[in-house]
């Protein structure tokens, strides 16, 4: 009976052992489990929006025909340069693309003389020149797994003047080439000259405006002043002897050459009947002065950055230069006649740059403001 009962003790704690082992082995294998599935939900977490596959089936663009304008400034006497604007594709997707990493969004041209520089904000594709060459182009638009085809067209635009000369109760119609949008027209002064749909401008009254012709988010413009028949062509010749003849003072009363005074005297003769005094003779500057002062014909404030800003300085005025400031007329040595405003752009709000133009010297002519203005014939 003892040796019975030991023997079942013994089968008993056996038994117990067993059991124990194997409800640790249990417990660790569903430990490491649970660790593997906590593993796998972290890794789902931390998968980023990236790496996530984006289903491109229904994923279109708004067009697939687009047309850059390549937007001019000019300079007088040179040639413009032309600055890009920017085109937008709208990108047809419920899901949003916006800041779209380079490795999955790409935007290259066929033509290799037209250069992009592209990126998407907002399910909008923005698509910018950077260079000022006109032509076309297919655009391969790669976002993610898909592959568009675009067709490109760059186009510069330019309008017909940028400055002009307009006698009264005479009209000038003004060009946009290059663009094929609806056109909006609009003076900057319609008592002095008026502009319709078609970009006709007719002179109203006397003075200076800038016409501006509006092409999308983007402006053209022309100086237009206002003036007569004869200042016109006063100001007309003084440009050709100012442009074709050749400066020499020892020579300034032969044909083919002038100095400054010599040029005011002759288109003023030839073209108005004013003298300055003497009508076989070219006077001097300084005579050119005195007779406007003697003749009541000096602008009052002479000329300042108020009245050019204003545009109250007028085609046909004379600036005649001293050293003096205060006695203006001991010293005078030197003038030049102007002949008008030159538009070089318009601001995207629609504010007009412009320069003075002169008959013998480019728009970067130095002057001083307060030099006296003489103006030879009253409208």
């Amino acid at each position: 009976m003892g040796k019975k009962f030991k023997r079942l003790r013994l089968f008993v704690a056996l038994v117990l052992c067993i059991c124990l082992i194997m409800g640790n082995s249990i417990a660790y294998a569903d430990s490491e489990q649970s660790t593997e599935v906590q593993t796998t939900e972290e890794t789902t977490e931390e998968t980023t929006e990236e790496d996530r596959p984006i289903d491109m089936t229904n994923v279109t663009l708004s067009t697939y025909d687009i047309t850059s304008y390549l937007y001019p400034t000019y300079y007088y006497r040179s040639k413009p340069t032309y600055s890009p604007g920017v085109v937008k594709i709208n990108i047809n997707s419920d899901y949003v693309f916006d800041d779209v990493y380079s490795n999955n969004f790409s935007v290259t041209s066929s033509n290799k003389k037209i250069k992009i520089v592209s990126y998407i904000i907002n399910n909008t594709i923005f698509i910018v020149q950077n260079n000022n060459k006109a032509g076309k182009a297919v655009l391969t638009i790669k976002l993610y797994d898909k592959e568009f085809k675009v067709n490109y067209t760059s186009k510069k635009v330019d309008i017909s003047d940028q400055s002009y000369l307009l006698v009264k109760g005479k009209t000038k119609k003004l060009k946009v080439t290059g663009y094929s949008g609806k056109i909006i027209w609009k003076s900057s002064n319609p008592k002095i000259a008026t502009v319709n749909s078609k970009g006709v401008v007719k002179g109203k009254k006397y003075g200076n405006v800038i016409i501006t012709a509006q092409i999308g988010d983007h402006y053209l413009g022309c100086a237009v002043s206002v003036t007569t028949k004869k200042i016109k062509n006063v100001c007309k010749r003084a440009t050709y002897m100012g442009t074709h003849w050749k400066y020499s003072q020892a020579k300034r009363n032969e044909k083919g050459y002038y100095d400054c005074s010599s040029l005011v005297w002759k288109a003023y003769n030839e073209k108005a009947g004013v003298n300055f005094g003497s009508a076989n003779w070219p006077s001097t500057a300084d005579y050119e002065a005195f007779w406007c002062r003697d003749h009541k014909r000096m602008v009052k404030g002479g000329l300042s950055y108020s009245n050019l800003q204003k545009m109250k300085v007028n085609p046909g005025d004379l600036l005649f230069k001293s050293t003096n400031k205060k006695k203006k007329y001991d010293d005078i040595y030197h003038v030049e006649m102007f002949t008008g405003y030159y538009c070089m752009s318009v601001y995207s709000n629609g504010t007009p740059s412009y320069t003075p133009i002169w008959a013998a010297r480019g728009t970067s002519y130095s002057f001083a403001y307060g030099s006296l203005l003489g103006r030879p014939m009253k409208y």
